[in-house]
């Protein structure tokens, strides 16, 4: 998609398993992510015939803004994405989307990047996917990595090159990342478990920290000033142990 004069491409995350191990497995799932988005162009705009293989190879590169495409016809581009049809058809499939820019792929795409700049990037895709259509939102260490593992529910399946991001070395490093190449804006404070995170920019064109400060304040307003809430709150946590005390 294309927005503001920029090309965007959204793809399943899971195309990006295994990002984190290898230049080479970058390489691939990047060429993955490629071929679905192409894939995608054609489900939209040449399903049912509406273009031919002459012009395929112009339609592809210009709807995702590339120079140059590797398959030069709709028969060669089918066989590279027959696994990509069967499992991510972008009419059925409800899994989990990420979206990246077309400037920030190439650069993953053409450039060698340590494990650690390959972590942030699947950490920013992360957060943009928590984040969504809203201004802002509340996340942990947890879910974040858990996020950047395309998604992985069960912790014992966590890739040690994810899981080490669970420790609060590794993972204020990755903090720091976020907010210096990606732009994110970050709060949290001793006081509160889990960060802020958001992608508002402030005057300057700077992630807004101030702004974002001020939402978790006034967050935590709003639950301090609720005590009906809170009293429910207790009364089903009562309820709940005591159901659990008396099945055993």
């Amino acid at each position: 998609m294309k927005k503001d004069g920029k090309s965007y491409y959204s793809f399943p995350a899971v195309l990006m398993y295994g990002f984190w191990e290898s230049e080479q497995q970058k390489k691939n799932c990047l060429t993955n992510v490629m071929e679905y988005c192409a894939y995608e162009v054609w489900c939209k705009k040449g399903r049912g015939g509406k273009v031919d293989a002459k012009d395929f190879y112009d339609l592809i590169c210009d709807e995702l803004d590339l120079s140059s495409f590797h398959h030069k016809s709709k028969s060669s581009f089918y066989e590279a994405t027959k696994d990509l049809r069967k499992e991510f058809e972008p009419n059925s499939y409800d899994g989990l989307y990420w979206c990246i820019s077309n400037t920030m792929f190439f650069d993953f795409y053409k450039n060698e990047k340590t494990a650690e700049e390959r972590a942030g990037l699947l950490a920013y895709l992360a957060v943009r996917s928590i984040i969504g259509k809203r201004a802002y939102a509340k996340t942990n260490k947890f879910f974040l990595t858990s996020r950047m593992a395309c998604n992985l529910k069960n912790v014992s399946e966590l890739p040690e090159e994810i899981s080490k991001y669970r420790i609060r070395y590794h993972f204020d490093k990755l903090k720091s990342m976020l907010y210096v190449a990606y732009n994110v804006a970050i709060y949290s404070d001793r006081t509160m478990r889990g960060i802020y995170v958001s992608l508002k920019k402030d005057e300057d064109g700077e992630p807004d920290l101030l702004w974002l400060e001020q939402q978790a304040k006034n967050n935590r307003m709003k639950k301090a000033s609720d005590p009906l809430k809170d009293a429910l709150r207790k009364i089903k946590l009562q309820h709940l142990k005591n159901s659990n005390e008396n099945s055993t």
